[in-house]
């Protein structure tokens, strides 16, 4: 569902107006800064100006999610004529080895859009990283070569083609099931370009093409019909006889020099000689595999700036500036510090990031955005008054923006706002999947109250503007009935297994009844269903007991039978089949469990009675945080949340476990609670059980709270002596508002000004 007419209650927006002015061509290279625009507003009034000034836009935004988020907006608001991209960064591949099984989709975009921008072929609105603008890339006059163009009726050679699908980097295999592969079969051609969604299949009748059509991976049955495709190469970079020969002679002397350096260390200079030599083969053959892309700076050292695709007629739009350059060092430093680390291990080359021996995988921040902000005119939105430190917007705008108000399903209220907004002049639109459920309470469209049968993530209010938009979230509180739902990656290479699949003969497993016993594996057996009946065969569950006692589980039965998971350390005892242990040490569990129980119920009690701090409602800034959140909750997850804030809102001490399993949403259910918190002037802790973990939840939480003025840092043995020390003295004073780290935090050495939550992971 399109939602271009809500462009249109913009009308008369003075700061709107202000900002176009300064921004069209022609009037010269300026900047303007939009400062206190709410999350939710911003890809409205980006497609706005898009429509006013009828330029391409270059938005540049700080991570993937928020870009993501941006892009759906704007290609919500624009016509659906208008052509918005995302250009992606591909520099996840430098730590990918896999070769069959690697996902090329993102980086087949990515691929596609380069060719596009060397060819002059520009989008209405880009909208991408900062990360993904300093990664280097072949030169444009490569890239633009790098596709192939295929019309129904046209003449096609399947050997020249094949041999240049091979030069593209596509895999041939007996049927295609994965992006990035073809197939010939007799006069089909079927291929997965590296950039589509589903594969294609291509008949011709000798030489002519005669149909193209798209196909099921898994049945194979060709479906809809179309006139043309492009194939795009499913790699950036490309090989040439004379880079090939230099980039084999380089890692020759690199890999004797590296050899060197382990010769007290036999094994690892075995295993990096096994890996670079099968690199140095495959360059010769001009093979395409897992990491080639480190080898990007040898096979071609005049890469450029991805940045110096872009043409300097777009406008471009830098979401949050202030956290670009701070989100991408940590993104970058990221890859550096994991290519370090594998190189010491033997595993690959000294390949370190921007700087490496052999030579550079991305630009560097500061040089590349002056550049790109003194060619083009720019628009910086911002929630707070913050820059980059390089750039003094000439022209600075300050929009009064809120969230807006929430109704919960409630006519009375819903409509006593509106009448108080009409009357102080403010257009209102009511954005909902619902629109007839509105009618029917008694909301009417007029002259200053549109409906619109949609679906918007949240709304806002720009009191300046005279503009209040609503959408579900608001009007209904359950915005997760109607909202677009994130469309998450699709696994074709596995299904969801249960938990007896994972074992193997000779694991323990326990059975409900019967114990602990050893897993023997499965067999088939003839028994009758019930008596007088024929045998029917039926597949049972081996599982082995004391001596040569053998149970038999039917498969239907398996929800019966666990994987043994207790303590490490040692095997456990097999229980005797029909023998006591089992009851006893069930029965001995459960008076344990009531114990507790009571300790517990005794304890609660106790803390029910001690007096907490009781934390205000949510404010706006927690409005627009939960706002950036680029996907989905689940029913679960929003229960979950609610809790947690209805715990901090209460007057006692809370105490809350949330339960989920990897990728259920816990962290962010973490997340808002500690910025709740935070926002408060309170402190949080968020203790993590290893450090790798606490340097990602770091990442995780300094990203998603990067446009607010709060202060994340962790403490962990990745932090010098030096930055811990700095880290604990800002902890004393206020300093730092979110720490996370392990049981460093522990300490006796940590104080804290303040401390309002602690997060255990």
């Amino acid at each position: 569902m399109n939602l271009t007419a809500l462009l249109s209650v913009a009308d008369g927006w003075k700061t709107l107006a202000q900002a176009e002015q300064a921004l069209r061509q022609g009037v010269g290279v300026s900047s303007v800064q939009l400062e206190g625009l709410p999350v939710a507003a911003r890809g409205w009034l980006l497609a706005r100006l898009q429509t006013d000034l009828k330029q391409p836009l270059l938005v540049v935004s700080y991570s993937d999610e928020t870009a993501q988020r941006l892009a759906e907006d704007l290609r919500l608001f624009l016509p659906e004529t208008a052509r918005v991209e995302l250009l992606p960064a591909s520099l996840n591949l430098l730590l990918d080895d896999s070769d069959s099984e690697r996902d090329v989709r993102g980086s087949g975009s990515r691929v596609r859009l380069l060719g596009d921008f060397a060819l002059g072929v520009i989008p209405d609105v880009l909208v991408t990283t900062a990360p993904a603008l300093l990664q280097l890339a072949p030169p444009p006059s490569l890239l633009k070569n790098r596709r192939l163009s295929v019309t129904v009726g046209s003449t096609l050679s399947l050997d020249q083609t094949a041999a240049r699908l091979n030069a593209f980097g596509y895999r041939r295999v007996d049927q295609v099931q994965l992006p990035g592969t073809f197939a010939r079969r007799g006069d089909l051609l079927d291929i997965w370009p590296a950039d589509s969604p589903q594969p294609l299949r291509i008949d011709l009748f000798g030489d002519e093409v005669e149909s193209i059509r798209s196909f099921d991976p898994e049945s194979q049955r060709s479906e809809g019909k179309q006139d043309t495709l492009l194939i795009i190469a499913s790699h950036e970079l490309a090989y040439t006889r004379e880079r090939m020969a230099s980039a084999q002679e380089t890692l020759k002397s690199q890999l004797s020099r590296e050899l060197k350096r382990f010769s007290d260390s036999p094994e690892r200079a075995e295993k990096l000689r096994d890996s670079v030599e099968g690199d140095i083969v495959k360059i010769g053959q001009a093979s395409y595999f897992g990491g080639v892309e480190r080898y990007l700076p040898l096979l071609h050292p005049d890469a450029v700036p991805t940045a110096s695709y872009l043409p300097e007629s777009a406008i471009l739009v830098l979401d949050e500036p202030a956290q670009l350059d701070p989100f991408t060092a940590r993104t970058l430093d990221a890859i550096e510090k994991n290519l370090a680390a594998r190189a010491e291990r033997g595993e690959i080359l000294p390949i370190i990031g921007g700087q490496g021996e052999m030579g550079g995988h991305w630009a560097a921040f500061e040089p590349t955005f002056r550049e790109l902000t003194q060619v083009r005119q720019t628009l910086l939105v911002t929630l707070l008054a913050r820059s980059l430190p390089f750039l003094a917007p000439k022209l600075h705008l300050a929009v009064q923006g809120a969230p807006a108000d929430s109704f919960g399903g409630k006519p009375g209220p819903l409509k006593e706002a509106i009448s108080t907004w009409t009357q102080n002049g403010a257009k209102v639109v009511l954005v909902s999947a619902q629109a007839p459920r509105l009618r029917g309470l008694g909301v009417e469209e007029t002259k200053s109250v549109q409906l619109v049968d949609g679906v918007l993530s949240a709304g806002f209010r720009l009191p300046e503007a005279s503009v209040v938009v609503l959408s579900d979230t608001e009007l209904w509180g359950d915005v997760r009935r109607f909202k677009k739902q994130t469309k998450r990656k699709e696994f074709r290479e596995g299904m969801r297994i249960t938990s007896l699949l994972d074992v193997k003969p000779g694991d323990f497993v326990v059975h409900i009844h019967h114990g602990i016993g050893v897993y023997a594996g499965l067999t088939k057996m003839n028994t009758a269903p019930f008596p007088g009946a024929p045998p029917v065969e039926k597949e049972f569950l081996v599982v082995a007991y004391e001596g040569s006692d053998r149970l038999y589980v039917p498969v239907d039965q398996v929800d019966r039978v666990q994987k043994y998971i207790g303590s490490e350390g040692g095997a456990p005892s097999v229980n005797k089949l029909g023998g006591t242990e089992w009851l006893k040490a069930t029965a001995k569990a459960k008076r344990q469990v009531k114990e507790i129980a009571g300790e517990l119920i005794a304890l609660y009690a106790a803390r029910q009675a001690v007096p907490g701090h009781a934390y205000g409602p949510d404010t706006p800034w927690i409005h627009d945080m939960e706002q950036a959140f680029p996907y989905t909750e689940t029913p679960d997850q929003l229960a979950a949340i609610e809790d947690v804030k209805r715990d901090l809102e209460a007057p006692r001490p809370m105490d809350r476990l949330i339960c989920g399993d990897v990728g259920f949403g816990k962290t962010e259910v973490a997340m808002r609670a500690a910025f709740k918190v935070a926002s408060e002037g309170r402190q949080v802790a968020v203790l993590c059980p290893t450090t790798v973990l606490a340097s990602q939840h770091y990442q995780t939480f300094a990203e998603r709270l990067a446009a607010f003025p709060v202060r994340v840092d962790q403490l962990s043995r990745f932090r010098s002596p030096r930055d811990q020390a700095k880290t604990l003295e800002d902890l004393k004073v206020g300093g730092v508002d979110i720490v996370v780290g392990t049981h460093r935090i522990l300490s006796k050495d940590i104080e804290f000004k303040d401390l309002g939550l602690v997060i255990v992971d």
